[in-house]
């Protein structure tokens, strides 16, 4: 088995310990993917995939590699080696390796692995992970994968698996609320839709464009249009089939959430709701609200009624 006389990111030279500027670029990476929310077998796993040479030949890494790297204080530099990282971002990336300790990742059974794989963040429509800490006020929380929001939301899987079923027995008491609309259908247009949108608007500007042609792909893209409302109007059926078919829940029921719901969306506020498979997006029923609990304004307007409307 082959060593490394010297720690990974550095070599020797005229009997000098310098850096190695390919391999140094390589511990800069890991302690940013490290701070940027990854884990260590993501990491090596990563590094190994794109076949980054931990010794020559050797493109292997490991979990156990990637720890030692991050725990070595010898990448800030002393009288033996260069500093390839600075001291506050060695000193961030520990902090993160000893909070991480105390996470651990719930039970994941096969039915709620395919709950927590399909929950996104309200906030920026981001991944959100699923920890519990034993040793926090929150045992478990949803934390926001991306960079740029990194939100927090605590709250059960069974927390949420009874929101789920709430909005599940208000579709089974009304099917009709999986119907979907035609900005629903329209939001987002298949790309082969597009190019041949984008094909008839190059022909139309065009001073010598083919009639035939251009009629030609008109009924093309209004038959694709078409075949793409009739896949969204069969999924909405199915849907509305499936609601229909069933008695109201006293518990979650993930055979039923695996038929109709595409992503679970999770808000800051801990508010709920279900993007069904035809891209309906459908919450709990709002609540009754009274006179005495309405907001007026200093000319007796109602300015709570647009916060209140919610299918």
């Amino acid at each position: 088995m082959k060593n490394r006389r010297f720690p990974y990111g550095y070599e020797m030279q005229n009997g000098q310990i310098i850096i190695c500027r390919a391999e140094a670029e390589t511990v800069k990476h890991i302690f940013n993917q490290y701070l940027s929310g990854a884990n260590l077998k993501e990491i090596a796993e990563s590094l190994t995939g794109r076949r980054v040479e931990f010794l020559p030949g050797e493109y292997g890494w490991n979990k156990s590699r990637i720890k030692r790297m991050i725990e070595d204080s010898r990448y800030v530099g002393d009288q033996t080696y260069p500093s390839i990282i600075d001291e506050n971002t060695f000193r961030k990336a520990n902090s993160e390796k000893n909070s991480r300790r105390n996470y651990t990742v719930s039970t994941v059974t096969a039915e709620n692995k395919r709950l927590i794989c399909k929950v996104i963040c309200g906030e920026c429509g981001g991944s959100l992970f699923h920890r519990t800490d034993s040793t926090q006020k929150y045992r478990e929380k949803w934390h926001c994968q991306r960079e740029s929001c990194k939100i927090g939301i605590p709250m059960t899987i069974s927390e949420l698996e009874k929101e789920i079923t709430s909005i599940f027995n208000r579709l089974i008491a009304d099917p009709a609320l999986a119907e979907h609309t035609e900005s629903e259908i329209s939001a987002e247009p298949a790309l082969e839709i597009t190019k041949m949108e984008n094909e008839i608007e190059r022909k139309l500007e065009a001073l010598d464009f083919n009639k035939s042609e251009l009629q030609d792909l008109i009924l093309q893209c209004a038959s694709k249009k078409y075949d793409d409302y009739k896949s969204v109007r069969h999924i909405t059926d199915r849907l509305k089939a499936d609601f229909e078919q069933s008695s109201p829940l006293s518990s979650y029921s993930p055979e039923l959430f695996d038929r109709t719901v595409a992503t679970v969306i999770l808000n800051s506020n801990k508010a709920v709701s279900l993007k069904l498979k035809n891209n309906t997006i459908i919450g709990k029923e709002p609540q009754s609200y009274d006179n005495s609990s309405t907001d007026l304004d200093q000319n007796g307007q109602d300015n709570t009624a647009e916060t209140r409307i919610f299918r």
